[in-house]
């Protein structure tokens, strides 16, 4: 016997829209002299700097603040700003547009670090502003974006996709914070990636010398709360492994054929003797016999 379907009924969700980017007023990115100075402005938008290369001077009411590499600064709408590049060749990367939605607010007078798995979307954003608005190469007075000729098939939504995106995962960040009116410059979201970003940091200062306090300002957590995990994770000091970080350089510099002295030079230790001295504590053996042993 042949059975009739049933029509079922279904409930639709509304999706609600935690950011919503409503109008894209310019895409800059720019690659500054030295001492460039922009002098101050204001507009009833967002903007959004990105330092993508070295370190940039923003001024925010009159207030010089640094925003160094991989760092973003939020400029609310009205806000006066200015900005500067000092004695550095900066590449930077300005985004601003209009959002009205509540949940933005948080980002006022913010200055965050754009957790490395999330610069992509930057990267997206600016490849797509390339193939769909006409860019000039450099231009810090550009008021309006015009479109190409043939821009790229829906262009304009990846750019507002991707820009909402990241702005989520920045609130997401944020959320799990122990409170919401701090912020917080690291891709922090569990405990694994603390221990991770707290590696990277001190990848980067392998060439230079290193201070608790540095890393305690940087990720915005007290010193004792950072070695006191640290520890817990690993089992040695963030100081301990940030020397052997300085060894295993090391060890590449004189694969290189680095001489003695200018490894200790270039890795900031104090003389050849401390460095000989730190180098034969974590590796067994003096950097002569390395050197020897490897040939």
């Amino acid at each position: 016997m042949e059975q009739k379907s049933q029509k079922k009924k279904f409930y639709m969700h509304k999706i609600s829209n935690l950011l919503n980017v409503q109008k894209i007023a310019t895409i800059h990115y720019q690659a500054l002299e030295k001492n460039y100075v922009f002098p101050e402005e204001t507009h009833d938008f967002w903007e959004i700097n990105y330092a993508d290369k070295e370190n940039v001077f923003i001024g925010v009411e009159g207030n010089k603040i640094e925003l160094k590499q991989g760092e973003m600064l939020f400029i609310k709408p009205n806000q006066p700003h200015f900005t500067e590049s000092g004695n550095k060749e900066p590449n930077l990367f300005i985004i601003s547009f209009s959002c009205r939605s509540e949940s933005m607010n948080f980002f006022a007078d913010k200055k965050m670090t754009v957790p490395e798995n999330y610069r992509y979307l930057l990267q997206n954003i600016m490849s797509e502003a390339e193939n769909t608005f006409e860019l000039p190469e450099f231009d810090p007075d550009l008021s309006g974006l015009k479109l190409k000729e043939n821009p790229n098939l829906g262009g304009e939504q990846i750019i507002k996709n991707n820009l909402e995106t990241l702005l989520i995962y920045l609130l997401r960040i944020a959320q799990k914070r122990p409170s919401v009116q701090e912020f917080f410059v690291s891709k922090i979201a569990d405990s694994s990636e603390l221990q991770d970003e707290i590696v990277r940091i001190l990848n980067s200062k392998i060439y230079g010398r290193f201070q608790l306090s540095d890393l305690s300002a940087e990720l915005h957590y007290g010193t004792t709360r950072l070695c006191t995990f640290f520890r817990e994770k690993t089992g040695k000091s963030i100081y301990q492994t940030y020397i052997k970080l300085k060894v295993d350089e090391a060890k590449k510099l004189i694969r290189k054929k680095y001489s003695f002295s200018d490894i200790a030079d270039l890795l900031c230790f104090d003389s050849i003797s401390t460095f000989t001295f730190v180098f034969k504590k974590h590796v067994g053996m003096t950097p002569g016999e390395y050197r020897n042993s490897i040939k």
